[in-house]
């Protein structure tokens, strides 16, 4: 994996617990980067996933939680075929997670990115509540938004150089 897409929200005290990944943006098994890391951090400890569903998240309706809650099910389902622990949280992120990491001693947290400011504040609060080490990946497209432009960008063809200098440093073919 490319170490382009992570990044240390905290070092933390490597414990011998479980690696969790706590699912957000990303609800998927396949093609999920966040996942695929976890697993790598996982070759010597169980392996678990996380989902802690907010109520009233941004104001969804009742259609968009079930659609979701659908798919979660479907996440559920294969995870359960590669014999790894899908657990549903509800409430707010910023307790339930470090509650869930204390309970079951977990020694690694991984997450997926998001850019919303609210899940970069749930970020924030779970670091400062934890002593593990805690990781994001960059999980929803090929290049990740840090590395592609540091800023928000005004127009296509500012943005476009700097997408094919990256897709250079991101894709790798294997021979």
């Amino acid at each position: 994996m490319n170490q382009e897409r992570i990044h240390i929200l905290r070092k933390g005290i490597k414990k011998t617990g479980p690696v969790v990944y706590w699912m957000c943006r990303d609800q998927r098994v396949n093609d999920n980067w966040a996942l695929l890391f976890s697993q790598e951090l996982a070759l010597k400890h169980p392996l678990a996933v996380v989902f802690c569903l907010v109520p009233q998240f941004l104001g969804t309706t009742i259609r968009q939680d079930d659609f979701m809650l659908k798919g979660l099910q479907e996440v559920e389902k294969n995870l359960k075929e590669k014999n790894i622990p899908f657990y549903m949280l509800t409430g707010s992120p910023e307790e339930e997670i470090p509650n869930f990491v204390s309970e079951y001693e977990i020694g690694t947290l991984i997450t997926d990115f998001s850019p919303l400011r609210i899940k970069k504040t749930w970020n924030r609060s779970v670091k400062g509540h934890i002593d593990i080490p805690f990781f994001e990946v960059y999980v929803h497209n090929i290049v990740p938004c840090w590395i592609a432009s540091p800023k928000q960008e005004y127009a296509a063809y500012t943005f476009r150089p700097k997408i094919h200098r990256a897709l250079k440093l991101i894709l790798t073919i294997d021979k």
